[in-house]
C-alpha cells in the first residue's frame, strides 16, 4: 500500500500543469509581481534620469561653438543690410544730386543717379535738375519722355519732352538759354559724362547726352553739366538697345519714365 501509495503520489505531480496552479502557485506569482515592479521601478527612473538631462541642457547657458555660431550670425545681418544701404559716391560741397528711373520697352531697367555740377554751371546744372523733377515755374519735365537717339560708342540722346523725335524740348527759362563758358571748358574725356545736345552756340534747351565714350572733338562745343555716379548699368542696357548709325532706325523705347532730387 505505501508503494501504491507513492506512485499514486508521483501520478498525481506529472498531471500538475507546468504554469498557473502548480505545485508552488504561492511562491511564483510573489516572484512574477515582484519583477514587474522592478521593471516599472527601472522605466520610471530612466525616463527621470533622460528628463533630468534634457532639462539640464535646456537650461544651461549657451556653449562657445553656439555662441560663436550666434555672433556670426549678428555679423552677417548687418552687413548684408549696410552692403544695400551703401552709397558708391559721396556728396561734394556745392553739388546737387538727381536719381532718374529708366524703361526700355515698357520695363523697368533701373535708376541712375547724377551729380550736377551746380558750382561751376548753375544755370545749366539747375536746368537739368527742374526738368528730372518738375520743379520749375512752367511745370516742364522730362517725365515720360524718350531718348530718341542712341549710338553705340557715341551718345544717348534724350530730352525732346515736347515731341520725342528730336525737333522740340524747351527749356525751363522758356526758350533757349546761352552757353555757360566753363562748361564749355570742361572736357568729353570719360564715358557717362553728361553734356548738352545744341544746334550750334547759345542753343541750349532739354535736350542732352549720356556720353558713352570720351569725344574730345565736342570739347568748346558743348556745355558739360554733370556725370552719372551710381546706375552705370543702366546707361549700359540703354546703349545696348541702341543703333549703330544714324542711318539705322531704333527699335527699342528707351524712356526717362521718373525723376526726383536726393537730399541726403
Amino acid at each position: 500500500m505505501a508503494i501504491a501509495t507513492r506512485q499514486s503520489q508521483v501520478d498525481t505531480s506529472r498531471m500538475l500543469p507546468r504554469t498557473s496552479g502548480g505545485r508552488r502557485p504561492h511562491g511564483l506569482a510573489a516572484g512574477g509581481a515582484n519583477s514587474v515592479t522592478k521593471l516599472i521601478a527601472i522605466c520610471v527612473a530612466s525616463v527621470m534620469v533622460v528628463y533630468f538631462i534634457w532639462m539640464q541642457r535646456a537650461l544651461s547657458p549657451a556653449t562657445p561653438a553656439s555662441l560663436h555660431e550666434a555672433a556670426a550670425l549678428d555679423e552677417v545681418v548687418p552687413t548684408v543690410h549696410a552692403t544695400r544701404q551703401t552709397r558708391k559716391w559721396t556728396r561734394k560741397p556745392g553739388r546737387r544730386y538727381v536719381w532718374i528711373d529708366m524703361s526700355i520697352d515698357g520695363k523697368k531697367a533701373g535708376r541712375i543717379t547724377a551729380e550736377l555740377y551746380m558750382d561751376i554751371v548753375p544755370k545749366t546744372a539747375e536746368n537739368f535738375r527742374g526738368l528730372v523733377t518738375g520743379d520749375n515755374a512752367r511745370g516742364f519735365s522730362y517725365k515720360g519722355s524718350r531718348c530718341h537717339r542712341i549710338l553705340a560708342n557715341f551718345v544717348v540722346q534724350c530730352g525732346d519732352w515736347e515731341r520725342g523725335n528730336g525737333t522740340g524740348g524747351k527749356s525751363i527759362y522758356g526758350g533757349d538759354f546761352e552757353d555757360e563758358k566753363a562748361g564749355l571748358a570742361l572736357e568729353h574725356s570719360k564715358r557717362y559724362v553728361l553734356q548738352m545736345a545744341n544746334a550750334g552756340p547759345n542753343t541750349n534747351g532739354a535736350q542732352f547726352c549720356f556720353m558713352l565714350a570720351p569725344q574730345p572733338h565736342l570739347n568748346g562745343h558743348h556745355v558739360v553739366f554733370g556725370e552719372v555716379v551710381d546706375g552705370f548699368e543702366v546707361v549700359d542696357a540703354m546703349e545696348a538697345a541702341g543703333v549703330a548709325s544714324d542711318s539705322d532706325k531704333l527699335a527699342r523705347d528707351v524712356v526717362l519714365a521718373d525723376g526726383g532730387e536726393l537730399f541726403h
